[in-house]
């Protein structure tokens, strides 16, 4: 198990509500959609739509956003793109790209023409990141009002180096610029909080503390990169629930992991340490 600098203590021992499944068997209650808590983020890399269409329908109800992965998007035909698009459109799920896109484009000097496009092609929202991008706050925060003041894009900012780790104080300092600048909602990058065998648990109670947890996406690492595993991401997905409890938001789950990540948020995937989870309910006929 990965090890914690310390528990964050964010209430994830609180009272479940129930529900009973088809099965006849009580499980803790989640908000339907559409969702402003326990948000699960899909990423895709390139699903052809014909699969695309088989997750939809099963496991749609438990997938609120999907992003196109890394610079996938701009790879894609567009009439093929556009058939993505209005896939998840249709099941409810918003849209937007991978955060390396906009990373390109500061760096060609090619944003207008981006947001432009990400709007014409009907993305709900737009990753704004700085993973390999050495920029200010401010220069982060004039993008991210751009986006929503002259595009309409909703955006998804991003904090968090994948070369290199950021102190504490920038991490926050990072996340108030991100907001300030009318950020909806703020991803954080697997890498500065899951790195090796540690997780960074006293960051992640100040997070908690100061900006709450609807408004942060818990990114999952994701297998491509050096050293990770499905083992070690699910082992992650598991802490996270368990400490922040049910309601969690949650980013990079592949297509295959929804089930497995629904399964661990409401405690029923073969662990009893989640407080909240379905082992922990009682009522008629349980323990």
């Amino acid at each position: 198990m990965p090890s914690a600098d310390n528990s964050p203590g964010t209430g994830a021992s609180a009272a479940a509500q129930a529900t009973e499944t088809v099965l006849g068997v009580r499980m803790p209650a989640r908000q339907p959609k559409p969702r402003n808590r326990g948000l699960t983020m899909m990423i895709d890399w390139g699903l052809p739509p014909l699969h695309q269409a088989d997750v939809v329908k099963t496991a749609g109800p438990f997938i609120d956003m999907a992003k196109i992965a890394g610079s996938i998007a701009g790879l894609m035909d567009e009439a093929l793109l556009l058939e993505k698009l209005r896939l998840y459109r249709e099941a409810d799920i918003s849209t937007s790209q991978g955060g390396l896109f906009v990373e390109l484009a500061v760096m060609q000097g090619r944003v207008q023409a981006l947001f432009e496009n990400l709007a014409r092609l009907g993305f709900d929202a737009v990753e704004v990141s700085d993973n390999l991008l050495d920029w200010s706050l401010e220069e982060k925060k004039q993008l991210i009002a751009s986006a929503r003041r002259d595009f309409g894009l909703r955006v998804l900012g991003e904090v968090g180096k994948k070369e290199g780790t950021l102190d504490d104080s920038r991490v926050l300092a990072d996340l108030d610029a991100c907001f300030e600048a009318g950020a909806a909602l703020v991803f954080l990058e697997a890498y500065e909080f899951f790195s090796g065998e540690r997780i960074r648990a006293d960051l992640i109670r100040s997070i908690a503390q100061r900006f709450g947890l609807e408004k942060v996406i818990f990114e999952l690492p994701v297998v491509i990169l050096p050293g990770v595993s499905r083992e070690y991401k699910h082992r992650v997905t598991a802490w996270l629930v368990r400490e922040l409890g049910t309601e969690v938001n949650l980013a990079n789950l592949e297509w295959d992991e929804i089930w497995i990540a629904e399964m661990t948020r409401r405690g029923a995937g073969g662990d009893t340490s989640h407080p909240g989870g379905a082992y922990n309910l009682t009522g008629p006929g349980g323990p």
